[in-house]
């Protein structure tokens, strides 16, 4: 049993016998002390009773008192059991209000808590104002140009083109959600800064099939991946209205 359910079971015993003690109070208050206390017991041998008196004096026309019933209980008893009916019920709200109200107020107050923490400390994704990642991608960009036109087999330098925004967007302070691969982390990040829609996918083709396909690639798809990297520069940031003041190839 838990403490919960040992203070409950102590409540519920306290509320059942302060009820039977208020029932026992009231019932003696009403018929009287000489009520609950009286009884006729058995006669005396050779003791005649009232009836028996009675019906001897009948035949003889004598009138015999019939004993007045007991007065109720003084108005000092009275007034006393009323009291303690009065202590009792006041009794048992403080219990309830204690062991019941109390504790529930509390309970509920916790569970919001617990609920505002849950929310405060749930994983969204945080979305940077556009202009702050626009801003590390034009800064980079006459690296990320360099790289895409000088470095290694056209293969690897397409990967490594667009693996570079990964790098400026985390440098910005846009992380990448677990949920997300390469692929999607670098669209969201480009459709952040509204870069051009068709270059972007032009640009994502090119780095699909240097990933994944078997056949080499050429300079031919080196001087695509820079035309669609150029246009992709020059829309950076247009609408959240970046300004660095970094020259972008054309």
């Amino acid at each position: 049993m838990t403490a919960r359910q040992a203070s409950r079971l102590a409540v519920a015993s306290v509320v059942v016998t302060a009820l039977l003690v208020v029932v026992l109070a009231a019932w003696a208050a009403s018929i009287g002390p000489s009520g609950v206390l009286r009884g006729e017991g058995p006669s005396p041998a050779g003791t005649p009773t009232l009836t028996q008196s009675a019906s001897a004096s009948a035949g003889q026309g004598t009138t015999v008192d019939t004993p007045a019933e007991p007065r109720g209980a003084p108005p000092w008893v009275r007034a006393f059991a009323l009291l303690v009916d009065l202590a009792v019920v006041g009794g048992l709200v403080l219990l309830a209000a204690r062991y019941g109200v109390v504790p529930a107020v509390r309970s509920a107050r916790r569970r919001r808590a617990r609920r505002r923490r849950t929310t405060e400390h749930l994983e969204f994704p945080v979305l940077e104002p556009p202009a702050a990642v626009a801003r590390e991608m034009l800064a980079d960009a006459s690296t990320q140009r360099r790289l895409l036109a000088e470095g290694g087999t056209p293969r690897n330098a397409v990967v490594e083109c667009w693996h570079r925004f990964e790098t400026q967007a985390a440098a910005a302070g846009l992380a990448r959600g677990a949920w997300e691969t390469s692929s999607e982390y670098t669209m969201r990040v480009l459709d952040l800064v509204d870069a051009h829609q068709p270059a972007v996918t032009r640009l994502g083709e090119l780095y699909r099939e240097a990933r994944f396909s078997e056949h080499e690639l050429t300079e031919a798809h080196r001087q695509d991946a820079l035309d669609a990297l150029d246009t992709i520069h020059r829309t950076i940031g247009l609408t959240a209205g970046a300004d660095t003041g970094t020259g972008v190839p054309g």
